[in-house]
Formats: C-alpha cells, sequence, structure tokens
C-alpha cells in the first residue's frame, strides 16, 4: 500500500484518456509523442531529464543538498536511496521508477493511460477509508 501510496501523492487525480487539451498537464509533458499513454521509454526520459537537472555536480548522483527543500525529493529520498549511502544513483532512481511504472501499468501493456492513474487513485482513496486506524 506504501507504494501505490507513492503513485498517489506523486500524482494528482485525474479522469480518462486519450491525451486532450484537458488532461493534467504533467501526464501531457510525459506523453512525449502525444499518444494519450505513457510508456516506459517516455517516462524514463522524464525521470532522467529531472535527475539531470537535480544533478548540479554533474557526478551522477544526488545528496540532500542537491535535492534542497524540494518536497517530493526530500520525503522520499530514503526509499530512492536502497543502499543507504545518503546518494541516490541513477541506478536507484531509475529501479524505483521502473517499480512505478510497473504499479502504475495495472493492465500490463507496457503503457500507462489516464484511467489506470484514475483507477489506482481511486482504489488508493477507498481503502484509506477503510483501513483501521490505530
Amino acid at each position: 500500500m506504501i507504494r501505490a501510496a507513492l503513485i498517489v501523492t506523486a500524482l494528482i487525480s485525474v479522469t480518462a484518456a486519450p491525451a486532450r487539451a484537458e488532461d493534467p498537464a504533467w501526464f501531457t509533458a510525459l506523453d512525449a509523442d502525444a499518444s494519450g499513454t505513457i510508456s516506459v521509454a517516455e517516462m524514463h526520459q522524464a525521470r532522467f531529464e529531472r535527475f539531470k537537472r537535480a544533478d548540479t555536480d554533474r557526478n551522477g548522483s544526488l545528496t540532500r543538498k542537491e535535492v534542497g527543500s524540494n518536497g517530493n525529493w526530500v520525503k522520499w529520498f530514503g526509499w530512492y536511496d536502497t543502499n543507504t549511502d545518503d546518494r541516490i544513483s541513477m541506478a536507484e532512481y531509475e529501479a524505483k521508477g521502473r517499480e512505478r511504472f510497473l504499479l502504475m501499468d495495472t493492465d500490463r501493456d507496457g503503457r500507462v493511460t489516464l484511467v489506470e492513474i484514475h483507477n489506482l487513485t481511486k482504489a488508493h482513496a477507498q481503502s484509506s477509508r477503510t483501513r483501521p486506524t490505530g
């Protein structure tokens, strides 16, 4: 369920595919070929660009100083840093990206649609309401 929470945290509530003018900007930005879906290659390219922007010293890893106060980076730094060396390597970052992609690609067709993301968001919201407290 933590993985589903990551997806929900990272993504805003969405409605349906294919891509339209009213689709969320983040989805349109990732959907480089405007197909109405996000492929693993499109996701990888976007993640690579995000990593590259954050890697200010260009050494192939991210430190807490490089991620600064960026909320998502700070919040999930330990999750990305699987070997606990206080750095996020490109390999660690990409492995987690592939893991997240597989969670989002619920029909296992190699593409993520807004419908899949919407369904995950809805399922997570429902499980959060029914989860016992304490």
